[in-house]
Order: C-alpha cells, then structure tokens, then sequence
C-alpha cells in the first residue's frame, strides 16, 4: 500500500517533440550541489534526525552509467516509513508542458519490503493547478507501474534487483496523489498528455517540504519493517533550453560539527590560513571558523545539516565571516559577521554610530542563520540582507522570509519579503 509521498520506483524520461539545442553534464557533489539538496524527510516531507535512514554519496560498483559515482538512499532498518531524497529546487515556475525530457537510472539493492511488493527510488513533482502559486497536488512515476499495468503503455520490464536500469516516463503511466484525470497506482495510472489535458495550465511549484522543492527523488514512504535500499544516477532534464544531465558524484564532504565545503561562485573570494589569505578557486574544504572574504565575490557554503548524509548550501556575498554551527541532531550553519566597526571610540551620536558598517548577504533555503551584533536571521526560503552598526542591526528581507532573534531582550519576529526589521544595540 502507498502513503502520502508514494511508493516504488521512479526514473524518468519525458520526450515531447522539439528542437534540440546543446546539451550538457553537470556534475553534482556535496562540494557543488548547485539545485539539489539531500535530506531525510518523514512522509510528511518534514525533517527527521532520529532514523537511521541515509543518503550517501559514493563511488559506484562496475557499470555505472555515468562518472563514477552516485547517489544511494537508503531507509534504514524499521524505517520504511522514512523519505531518504534529493530536491531539486530549480524547477518552480516550470509549465509542466514545458518538460522535454525528464529521465534517470536506477540501481536497486533491496527492492522488496514486508508485503512482497518491490520499489525503487521514485520521482514526484508538485505541482500548481491553478495558477495561484501554491502546491494542489503531486504526480509520481514508478517505474512498478510500467510493465503490464496498462496494455496500451509500453512495457519496460520488470524492475531488478542489482542492475542499473534507465527508465523513460514520456510513454510511461503516473499517478497523481489526489486523483488528476483519474490518475492513480496500479491500472489507473495515466501518460502526461492525459493528465495534461485535465490541467494544462499545471506549473512546477516548491512543494510545503523541509527543504522546500519541485521535483523530489523519494525512496520509502513503506512500511515502518521495510528495509529499501536504492541509487539513482544521471538524471536528464529539457524545459526548453538543451537537456541537462546531473550526475551524482563522491566528491568533498563536509562533516557535521567540523567543516564546510566552499567554492567561489563569482568574483573574488578569499580565504585564511596560517600563511595568510588564500584566493579560492575550486570547491575547498574549510574547518569551522574560517575567515572568509566575500566582499567582492560570492561563495557558496555547503554544509552537513545532519548525520545521515543530507547536505545543503547557501550563496554568501557581499560582506566578511566566519562559520560555525550550533546543535547536534540537525545543525544550524551559521554565517557571522566580522570586521571592526569601532563602536567604543565612537561619540554616543546618532550620526557618529552610523559611520562604520559590516553587511552580508545571503541566499538558501536551508537550515542557515546569519549572525550580527545585535540580532541573528534564520533563512526560511529566503533572499536577505544583514547589516551592522554600532546602533544595531538591520535585516531586510528580498524573498521568502527570515526569522529575527534579537539579542537585547530575546524576543522574536518574522520579516516577510519587502521588509526590514532593526534591533538596537544592547
């Protein structure tokens, strides 16, 4: 039986009709996750630290079909009921008839769970039916679904245990979790021109999940007896522009408590070590507490936001920090400010506290946390400012919305897109 997120494999490949254009690989790693997250979710798409399900990034065995590495998501042992997967955040905005290709492989370890019934990883996009810019409902494809379901859908075959298989849904059946044109497991799954002519106006929309995505690579969601276990690799997508193939590499890891992964996204970024400031080039692994440069560049920090292989990134530009983390099951990055601002030699005047100033700039959707003198900003989705001077601290918020903790009296606020809030100085 399915639950909320649904249940057995999915890999994907839509293929309307059009034009090609270029086409490219673009290697995906906890050092450059670029779109994608990984996490553990509950079924609910909420965050989860006390399972031992994982996802783990490592180097295939012979036969992989691209690079030599991949991504596994495992459920853990009586954690069937787990979502090991990886988000990908692009996607929001996307018309759902804009999708080209769609495709990925597969590799299944332990496919069957306590009812006999076999799954792979799977993929679901949410989406908006009616153009209100909220989430309606999700479509899954599984790849179970596709051998012998309905006569008049290609067969694929059977899903296998230990063989990497390459899966095209442009031909194949998906369900819909609340019922579009009919859709649903089994004999009702329906191809995407059926399911197109129910909503054609449907859009790719950030699902209400922790990390927030549109297009999702689940496994679980069983169960709880169910051990599933699975690697996904190479997935391909063209809204428009040339297919994009990710693929799923080892690479630099950062560990939970003792180091980031950094690279250079634009401009100059420096970095310091024992022999002075270091220009960064390619991804770097930093411990914590690392002086970084940003003010003429921007960096991306990638982080370990548990101990079962989930990673997320945030863009840092603008401004000096350092980082660190707070918390153990589900660490908090922080990105503190730094650099003098002076404030003891300065008048107690309004205008003279306003002379000096430090300012940093962030973008994530994950669990980062900006610190300045008098106040702290907790991301939820969020394009923000912080700014500091010796008369306090001020967030301005550019999208989604931030958490303010400020520090004087320890109260809270929430600060929406086109806002700011300013904490005084304690």
């Amino acid at each position: 039986m399915h639950k909320h997120l649904g249940c057995c494999a999915v890999v994907l490949g839509l293929v309307f009709a059009g034009p090609a254009t270029a086409d490219t690989t673009v290697p995906v790693s906890p050092a450059g996750l670029g779109p994608w997250q990984s996490v553990v979710s509950d079924s609910s798409g909420n965050f989860v630290t006390d399972t031992d399900a994982t996802v783990s990034w490592g180097v295939n065995p012979p036969g992989a079909p691209f690079g030599t590495g991949s991504v596994t998501l495992d459920t853990g042992t009586n954690h069937g009921d787990s979502a090991p997967q990886l988000v990908n955040q692009a996607l929001a905005g996307i018309q759902l008839a804009a999708i080209k290709t769609l495709g990925y492989s597969t590799l299944g370890t332990l496919i069957a769970g306590s009812g006999g019934v076999g799954q792979l990883p799977y993929l679901m996009l949410a989406l908006d039916t009616n153009n209100d810019g909220v989430q309606d409902d999700s479509i899954v494809f599984e790849p179970l679904y596709q051998n012998g379901f309905r006569p008049d859908i290609p067969d694929q075959g059977p899903i296998q245990v230990g063989v990497w298989q390459r899966w095209n849904a442009a031909e194949g059946g998906w369900w819909s979790q609340h019922g579009i044109a009919g859709a649903g497991p089994g004999i009702n799954v329906k191809t995407l021109p059926e399911i197109l002519a129910a909503v054609p106006a449907a859009r790719i929309v950030q699902a209400n999940t922790t990390p927030p995505g549109g297009l999702r690579i689940v496994i679980g969601v069983r169960n709880t007896p169910d051990h599933l276990v699975g690697s996904v690799d190479g997935l391909s997508i063209d809204t428009g522009t040339g297919v994009t193939t990710y693929d799923f590499e080892p690479g630099t890891q950062p560990q939970a408590g003792s180091s980031i992964v950094v690279a250079r996204a634009a401009g100059n970024v420096l970095y310091q070590t024992s022999s002075g400031f270091q220009t960064l080039s390619n991804g770097r692994k930093l411990k914590l507490g690392t002086f970084i440069d940003a003010t003429h560049g921007q960096v991306t920090v990638t982080s370990a936001s548990d101990t079962h292989g989930s990673y997320q990134t945030a863009l840092y530009y603008g401004g000096k920090f350092k980082t660190r983390q707070r918390g153990s099951k589900r660490p908090v990055t922080e990105a503190y400010l730094v650099g003098k601002l002076g404030c003891k030699n300065h008048s107690k005047t309004a205008s003279a506290s306003k002379r000096k100033s430090r300012h940093l700039w962030g973008d994530a959707h994950g669990n980062f946390r900006t610190v300045g003198r008098s106040s702290s900003a907790s991301a939820r989705g969020t394009k923000w400012l912080v700014t500091d001077t010796c008369a306090g601290t001020t967030t301005k918020v550019i999208r989604g919305k931030v958490l303010i903790r400020q520090f004087k009296d320890n109260t809270k606020h929430t600060v929406t897109a086109g806002h700011s809030y300013f904490a005084p100085a304690r």
